[in-house]
């Protein structure tokens, strides 16, 4: 099965190849679509169509479509006297052949370096671009007559700067992600986020998410794959800690691991509409990610999270359900369990309020109501990670920190953070569908 389906996508990316050659070879001979005139200024666009294919189907398939394109440069020469040194396939065919390898190698290497799609296409398109403008004149200076009176690296600067080579350089920019977004294939995709306590699954379609399902622990994977479905799936993409233990495709559809932290900076950023950030996954453990607007990196964690909290009020509440904790926590009253700083002093001090958190839990006696004790649990981790989180995001120069993760949804997380947001004048932000966020992530990434 495996072998049949790397078939049809080597089929679908020799369809693809094909139309965008055939594209190449229209655009060549039908006037003003490949090379535009004005005057005595020539642009081309045809270094679009091969920058787009490299991004899209990898560094072969440009190299291909740069062929392509040469050999569409010397039967134009054939018949255009203007056109004549091209004849020559040092100077028409060998560059764009690199222009086509160039761009794929360089959106290869960024993607390696989980920099952000745009910004892959976008990179790729002028490097694709600068080589097409460098290596020609080069060829020309080198075989043919046309440039022997100027100095070589002269040429190739005055043509950068020009009006031709500034135009071509920021179409290719702008245009490339643009096309490259819209003829992407939309797929439908099952994303899954095996963590250590918590199995989370979503279809991803059109970059949105459709549908979602949080697995019960009495629920075995294989079941709840099968409840949740995945008819119409063309790809799964599998993360979190266990799904190094998943091998090979799931019910024969191709299947591929995601980087955990590059799976949670795509969610994020997808779902909070923010690309410059501290991202901060609470789940069983809490992991810190930031994220830029050209990369994201794993910076930290800490083991406080949902499985901290689960140990302690199994053993405190008496209690490990989850939904039953947050909901004691939420009737819970938090002056009856913190000492607060209006137990210590009359008024404010600085820009404290009367409510902030002097100390958690010292009021914790054997007549505390379990409401309150919950209340003062949930407020002790989500108070602690919140802390720790302001301090990673101002050492990093961002005071946006988007919350994202099995519980990070909860309100008694709002409602301690919102405390720690006040005191360090940050912003925190839990955007829908936090909770399936990294799942989401791994669905989009390519």
């Amino acid at each position: 099965m495996e072998t049949i389906n790397k078939r049809n996508t080597n089929t679908r990316n020799l369809a693809r190849a094909g139309i965008l050659c055939a594209l190449i070879i229209v655009m060549t001979f039908v006037p003003y679509t490949g090379y535009i005139y004005y005057g005595l200024i020539e642009i081309t666009t045809l270094h679009i169509v091969v920058a787009v294919g490299a991004v899209l189907l990898g560094w072969q398939y440009g190299a291909v479509l740069g062929l392509v394109w040469g050999i569409t440069c010397v039967l134009r020469a054939l018949t255009n006297p203007l056109w004549a040194p091209f004849i020559n396939p040092l100077i028409s065919v060998v560059p764009r052949v690199f222009v086509g390898a160039v761009g794929g190698l360089v959106a290869q290497g960024l993607r390696k370096l989980k920099v952000r799609s745009g910004l892959v296409a976008g990179i790729s398109a002028a490097a694709a671009t600068l080589t097409n403008t460098v290596l020609v004149l080069s060829a020309l200076k080198l075989f043919s007559t046309v440039l022997t009176g100027m100095p070589l690296f002269g040429t190739i600067y005055a043509t950068l700067i020009g009006l031709n080579g500034s135009i071509e350089l920021i179409a290719a920019i702008l245009l490339v992600p643009v096309i490259v977004a819209a003829i992407k294939p939309h797929e439908l995709v099952l994303g899954i986020d095996i963590g250590a306590s918590t199995t989370k699954f979503v279809l991803v379609k059109n970059g949105k998410c459709v549908r979602e399902y949080r697995k019960p622990d009495e629920q075995s994977f294989e079941d709840a794959l099968d409840s949740f479905g995945y008819a119409g799936v063309r790809r799964i993409a599998l993360t979190g800690v266990g799904a190094s233990y998943i091998k090979g495709n799931l019910r024969g559809i191709p299947t591929v691991r995601k980087d955990e932290f590059a799976s949670v900076a795509r969610g994020a950023s997808k779902l909070s509409k923010k690309f410059n950030m501290l991202i901060v996954s609470v789940g069983t453990g809490t992991s810190f990610t930031r994220m830029t607007p050209i990369r994201a990196w794993h910076v930290g964690g800490t083991g406080l999270g949902g499985g901290l909290l689960k140990g302690l009020s199994g053993r405190l509440c008496k209690t490990n359900d989850m939904d039953e904790l947050q909901k004691l926590a939420a009737n819970g009253d938090l002056h009856e369990i913190d000492l607060q700083l209006m137990d210590v002093c009359e008024g404010t001090i600085s820009y404290l309020k009367p409510n902030t958190t002097v100390a958690n839990m010292s009021k914790l006696n054997e007549q505390t109501a379990c409401a309150d004790l919950a209340a003062g649990l949930c407020n002790m981790i989500f108070q602690a990670i919140g802390v720790m989180a302001v301090f990673a995001a101002k050492r990093r120069f961002t005071r946006t920190i988007v919350l994202v993760g099995t519980i990070s949804d909860w309100p008694i997380a709002q409602r301690s953070l919102s405390e720690v947001a006040a005191l360090h004048r940050v912003k925190f932000i839990v955007p829908d569908h936090a909770a399936f966020a990294t799942a989401i992530g791994a669905a989009l990434l390519e």
